[in-house]
């Protein structure tokens, strides 16, 4: 249907937008979810006019995505975007979108694309495993970093090495805050490269938890199914 597809293109529009956005400055303005949810109604309507859908499901999906996007936010600390991205999609999309012929459809398109996302951010381990590989840099922290130069620490990165109380280096799978003195340290003991691991925002996740949503379908209903 032509309208599920114009909603999907807007949608994917906005959060890649946010997804730029939330990696250059770690904020996502207002505005982007205010367009989505601006556009969702004319759409909707376009769309229950030319296919009616049930109102009472649309209205009962959108109040449990309201109520988990909440619960996310204040019990398992999710970020205020990641959960107004979820809410918007559950308006966005009242059912789920029907663009592929074999895509496999869930019962509530915003819950595919976050448990999608669930499933897609482990994957980050392959990209740093082989990137790692590819430049003989082997270390059990390969799987969830990468080295740079310690004088060219990207922003919004933790140290996945330092120097610990008896002068020796700690490497760690948990990512630790920096700030001058952990890096003067570091030095001091000639360290030149050092391993470090990006603080992803999940909004890239769900992005690529949509993608998947769109076309592939609801990955964990299929799981299911295949073990039913």
């Amino acid at each position: 249907m032509l309208i599920e597809i114009i909603k999907v293109i807007v949608t994917l529009g906005v959060l890649i937008k946010a997804s730029l956005e939330d990696l250059k400055t770690r904020e996502i303005q207002d505005k982007l979810w205010l367009l989505m949810l601006s556009l969702s109604i004319p759409l909707n309507i376009a769309q229950y006019v030319q296919q009616p859908f049930d109102l009472t499901f649309a209205l009962l999906q959108f109040v449990l995505i309201f109520v988990l996007a909440t619960l996310m936010y204040y019990l398992l600390g999710f970020g205020g975007a990641d959960c107004k991205a979820l809410i918007c999609l559950s308006l966005m999309f009242p059912t789920y979108p029907q663009i592929f012929e074999f895509t496999t459809r869930g019962m509530i398109f915003a819950l595919a694309v976050l448990t999608n996302s669930v499933i897609v951010a482990p994957l980050i381990v392959i990209y740093f495993f082989v990137r790692n590989a590819v430049k003989g840099d082997f270390a059990k922290t390969m799987f969830i970093g990468y080295k740079v130069k310690i004088d060219d620490i990207p922003k919004f990165h933790n140290l996945l090495e330092w120097v610990g109380d008896d002068g020796k280096v700690i490497r760690s799978l948990k990512g630790k805050e920096f700030d001058d003195d952990v890096v003067r340290k570091l030095k001091e003991i000639g360290i030149r490269e050092v391993w470090v691991t990006p603080a992803l925002p999940f909004i890239i996740f769900m992005t690529f938890g949509f993608v998947v949503a769109v076309t592939l379908g609801d990955v964990m209903f299929i799981i299911l199914n295949r073990l039913a």
